[in-house]
């Protein structure tokens, strides 16, 4: 359902998004105009694998997990989304979404039609090169993850756990939180790997001093720098 914004609400909310830094406002008037700002429940979908790339968006509060099935149906999750992020961006590339975006909990996006996104970037290299940077980080963290396929899973869960920690942690009197709710299938997903295993190598990481879980489905890396190590093989 789309959110009901003002004009000038929308330009304020734009202004709030780095990826729109130093944009002045005539122009981010314009965008305004031409954006939709649609809020998703937990768990809503934002596309499905396979819908037409004919919009982009980008997250301005809450986050985005992008999650690719194959064709047995098994789900991997390929990324978590961040404020300020723009996802879909195989919007010019590609004709179909090779994923699909799902709200972790409630979030509001901002979306932009292709063509007026096109224009956009024509007219502001300085916001196309913030896009390309973060497609560029994303597509160099799947081909980390690739790279790691052939190796144990609690290995690459430890990837993914620092990862998280990176782009989602905030420091804490105990280590580093990931502020962003998992459950042991999400980590599942996220590694490429079954239920059964996620909790076993979960609950061996908090055995060894690795990993804690408080309420919620919240994690606490304890020791980073052993979990970097095993990350590292």
């Amino acid at each position: 359902m789309s959110a009901i914004l003002s004009s000038p609400q929308i330009v304020a909310l734009l202004q709030r998004l780095p990826l729109f830094a130093g944009v002045d406002d005539d122009h981010l008037c314009t965008l305004a105009d031409a954006c939709r700002i649609d809020r998703v429940g937990p768990n809503g979908i934002v596309f499905r694998q396979g819908d037409a790339c004919d919009r982009i968006w980008i997250v301005y509060e809450g986050r985005v997990k992008i999650v690719r099935r194959d064709e047995s149906g098994r789900e991997t999750i390929l990324e978590i989304i961040q404020p300020g992020e723009v996802f879909g961006g195989g919007v010019i590339f590609l004709p179909e979404q090779p994923a699909e975006a799902q709200a972790v909990a409630e979030a509001d996006v901002v979306s932009f039609a292709h063509r007026d996104y096109v224009q956009f970037l024509l007219e502001h290299p300085l916001v196309a090169l913030k896009v390309i940077r973060q497609m560029g980080a994303r597509l160099h963290a799947a081909i980390e993850m690739n790279a790691l396929a052939g190796e144990r899973v609690d290995r690459r869960l430890a990837h993914i756990l620092l990862k998280l920690a990176t782009r989602c942690g905030r420091p804490d009197p105990e280590g580093v939180v990931i502020t962003v709710s998992l459950s042991r299938q999400d980590l599942a997903d996220m590694s490429g790997t079954t239920l059964e295993t996620a909790i076993r190598i979960v609950s061996r990481f908090r055995a060894e001093g690795l990993l804690k879980t408080r309420r919620g489905g919240y994690l606490v890396i304890l020791d980073t720098q052993r979990l970097m190590q095993l990350a590292q093989g």
